[in-house]
């Protein structure tokens, strides 16, 4: 799918009905017949239950709008989805390579946060499909407003079950079976690689440098670890094990033994080589005696499917 990309900047979807309804009107859009949609075809339309409740969309939609350039976006693309329009991720400003390479063209930039988008450049995508996630700030008054739009369907989303948003974004694209083999095939990776790695009662810690700050991230809450704990890997007793919630935890720079691990795998930000050069210098981390790996944090920090065979295939390299 071809798009063009809009210098305009975002307008904030929390913005009045009023304002709203004008820029629908001024680009040519009508709100959908719900009556029509309701008895169309069921060969080119079905129902689907997501987060908010239940909407009719495509049985097989041709122009997806996704309001989350990371997770979610990545779990359609793995599912061969090109989609039309995306928020740019906003935490690494990109998105992640794994879904680049996968690409044909990429979508058009409808902003840098999914709470605030450019609403004339998603109307200008057309799309047939829009997906975002319940961690929108206003999230409800989001979703009301993107359905005057297009079909919106809304993903119930954690950091680390990228599993299950992976098969929650199959049930909307009608692509289930898909996703149960993209799961099979990275379970059967996930036993290959195990017998590889000797990670039987090894600990390992994943730290993220930023420009202002450290933190790691925990074993039952975020992304990276989902993988690494499929592999065997646990974290450390001494660090919260973390929740749906809680998938990341600050460390003061006198606390920094709280990472000492077997292993450490050190995620860094774009521009926070200085931080992670002084964190390595650090008498406290030079202390840990602990084997380092650094890593972008953009490549392994959020992701689905792709991503998760990427951080397995640079493990099994080290």
């Amino acid at each position: 799918m071809k798009s063009g990309r809009s210098s305009k900047k975002p307008v904030v979807l929390a913005a009045s009905m009023a304002a709203f309804v004008a820029i629908l009107t001024g680009c040519g859009q009508t709100t959908p017949d719900t009556d029509q949609t309701a008895g169309s075809d069921e060969s080119t339309s079905r129902t689907v239950q997501h987060a908010f409740g239940e909407t009719t969309v495509p049985s097989d939609p041709q122009r997806v709008a996704i309001l989350d350039g990371d997770r979610t976006l990545e779990a359609a693309v793995a599912l061969g989805v090109d989609p039309i329009a995306a928020v740019k991720p906003p935490l690494t400003g990109d998105y992640s390579p794994a879904v680049l390479d996968e690409l044909d063209t990429e979508p058009t930039d409808i902003g840098t946060t999914d709470a605030a988008v450019n609403i004339e450049a998603l109307l200008a995508t057309e799309p047939d499909l829009i997906i975002m996630r319940t961690t929108v700030e206003d999230s409800r008054a989001v979703y009301e407003q993107l359905q005057s739009i297009a079909p919106t369907v809304v993903v119930e989303y954690t950091d680390a079950g990228w599993k299950d948003t992976l098969h929650q974004v199959a049930d909307f694209l009608n692509e289930s079976d898909l996703a149960d083999s993209l799961i099979s095939d990275y379970d059967a990776e996930v036993a290959r690689v195990r017998e590889t790695l000797d990670t039987d009662g090894v600990t390992l810690t994943v730290a993220r440098v930023r420009t202002d700050s450290v933190r790691y991230m925990t074993q039952n809450g975020s992304f990276p670890y989902s993988v690494l704990a499929d592999l065997g890997y646990r974290a450390p007793a001494q660090q919260d094990p973390g929740s749906a919630e809680v998938s990341t935890v600050d460390v003061s720079p006198e606390l920094i033994d709280v990472l000492a691990a077997d292993r450490l795998i050190l995620l860094t930000d774009a521009g926070t080589d200085d931080a992670a050069s002084a964190l390595q210098q650090n008498p406290l981390f030079a202390g840990l005696g602990t084997e380092v790996t650094v890593l972008p944090s953009k490549d392994y920090l959020f992701g689905s499917v792709l991503t998760a065979h990427r951080l397995i295939d640079t493990l099994s390299e080290q």
